[in-house]
This record gives C-alpha cells, structure tokens and sequence, in this order.
C-alpha cells in the first residue's frame, strides 16, 4: 500500500474528527488498558480519542490510503509546555530546544513494516526540515524490542500499576529507516531470503 503523506491541518474541525476517529479504531483493542485510558481522552460515545496535548501544540503526521482514508499517524508535540510521558513519572528534557515528544503512532489496518519505515522516514524527515532533532517517547514492555530496534534508547524506566514503562529517545537525524539496494541483495544472497 503506498501512502500520501501529509501534516493534518488541526485548526480544521473535521480533520480532527477525522483523525480521532482513526485514532479509536487503531486503540479500542485496548480499552481495558487503565493507564491508557487514564492518559488519553476517550470518547466512548462517538467512538473519538484524543491526546490531552492541545492541537495547537502539535504537528499531526497522517499517510492516508488511496481513497483518502487515514491509515497511519504519528502525532507530536512540538512545543512542549505539557509534556505527555510526565503522567508516568517521567521528566522533559532539560534542554527542550529541538526535541519533540511523540504522543502516539498507530496503524489502523495495514501492519507490514516497509509501509510503517517509510512513513516514519517521512515523519522523521519533515520534523528535521522544522528544526527538531531529537524525539521522545514512552512505550509499554511489549513493544520496547521493535522501538529498541528502530534506535529507540532507553533513557529511564518506571513500573505504573504493575506495567512497566519505557522512556525512550530517538535520534531524528538517524536514518536507520532505509535499507540499501545493495544490503538488501547481498543479504538475498547470503541467506537466501
């Protein structure tokens, strides 16, 4: 599936609506999940979520399918004046000039990585076109292995409610996003893949 990327405009009300609309889909697998449902805003009723950053605080990468419907968000806070990962015990950066914290990354139904790397290259891209070169984040023990391996560093950890939590970085100037034609065939070669 390929993508159209773009920077949803969050001064526009049915954008919005649109995006947390998605947002729920991609999430309401996990409404039993307390800390998630204590972090966020759930709309239960309209079947919208939403982060408790206020829009004009972030830029809302989206890539929508062909027909036009949102397949994959990552959403940021740029500006930093609340700071997400605080509700689970973890400090800003003392230095926030540059840095953005990533407030959530989902996927609504196509799960297959290359779709998900190239999406986030663009993310990655567009946020050093703006100035910034550093990411933060949390994430749950789960999927700590696949942002590790995406050049996640783990800067602290804390156990909420019994679950443990992970405060990552990630470096936006790393471009371990793309695989080269020639790793790709040399490495079809020696495994055989």
């Amino acid at each position: 599936m390929k993508l159209t990327f773009e920077c949803l405009d969050t001064t526009d009300a049915a954008a919005c609506a649109a995006y947390e609309r998605a947002f729920y889909a991609a999430f309401s697998r996990v409404t039993g999940n307390r800390l998630i449902r204590a972090l966020w805003q759930w709309d239960d009723a309209r079947g919208r979520l939403a982060t408790r950053i206020p829009y004009e605080d972030q830029l809302v990468f989206v890539g929508r399918d062909a027909r036009g419907r949102i397949e994959t968000v990552i959403a940021t806070n740029v500006a930093l004046r609340e700071f997400q990962s605080a509700a689970f015990g973890f400090a800003p950066p003392a230095e926030a000039a540059g840095c953005c914290e990533f407030l959530t990354f989902f996927t609504v139904s196509d799960f297959r990585l290359g779709v998900k790397l190239r999406f986030w290259e663009a993310c990655f891209a567009e946020l050093r076109r703006r100035g910034l070169y550093i990411a933060c984040a949390t994430t749950a023990a789960r999927l700590l292995p696949i942002y590790r391996r995406l050049g996640g560093e783990v800067l602290a950890e804390t156990v909420v409610e019994r679950e443990a939590r992970y405060f990552l970085r990630f470096s936006l100037d790393r471009h371990w996003m793309r695989v080269r034609k020639s790793e790709s065939a040399e490495r079809r070669a020696t495994t055989g893949e």
